[in-house]
């Protein structure tokens, strides 16, 4: 099962240093990211929770600074903290995946997960699927899994209707409904996902009804 990693969260925000926000975004976008990163930095030391998030997905990426984990851990925990519900996500696949200067804590992980899902966050919540899937920072329950992917399905999210589509395929936690996994790799279709489009394709061909 494929993780989520961590997502690119450039968002505005409206203060003082929403200048060096928005300069910042145009310039990651120009893919001029040593500037972007000198420019998030001032707007995250000036009090910028907005800055401070775009600044941490920098750091745990390694665009325009040295790849550091550990200060992009930092980072997404202040603005976590703040109530950013995809800091909290991505904050989560720091300890989750447990590379760099962060230790794996799949316990700290999972809670991060729940805590991003219960604020409304989607990616918060397939990665708390993919904990109760995998038995990781809790006990495994595939039944809760395929809840909650079929919640994030229900509010749009690709990921969420290719596990769940996967799971009623191959029968893992519940019946094997080849049909219902047909209509929700339709789903992921028409939401723009190739890989859904590809195994409705294949159900089809199989006359799968």
């Amino acid at each position: 099962m494929k993780k989520i990693i961590l997502g690119l969260c450039l968002v505005f925000g409206v203060n003082l240093y929403a200048d060096y926000l928005s300069q910042g975004i145009d310039e990651y976008n120009f893919r001029n990211y040593n500037k972007a990163a000198e420019l998030f930095t001032k707007a995250c030391d000036n009090g910028s929770i907005a800055g401070c998030n775009n600044l941490a997905h920098i750091y745990a990426t390694g665009k325009g600074v040295i790849h550091n984990e550990a200060k992009a851990r930092d980072l997404y925990t202040i603005t976590c903290n703040a109530g950013d519900s995809s800091a909290c996500s991505n904050l989560g696949a720091l300890y989750e995946n447990g590379v760099g200067g962060v230790k794996q804590d799949y316990n700290r992980a999972t809670r991060l997960y729940a805590k991003s899902c219960e604020a409304g966050n989607l990616t918060g919540c397939n990665n708390l699927a993919d904990a109760y899937y995998r038995g990781r920072g809790v006990n495994r329950n595939i039944r809760v899994a395929s809840e909650f992917y079929d919640m994030t399905c229900e509010k749009g999210s690709i990921y969420g209707c290719y596990y769940l589509a996967k799971m009623y395929k191959k029968a893992r936690g519940v019946r094997n409904h080849k049909h219902i996994a047909k209509k929700l790799y339709k789903k992921g279709c028409q939401l723009g996902h190739d890989e859904s489009c590809r195994q409705y394709r294949r159900l089809h061909e199989e006359n799968v009804n």
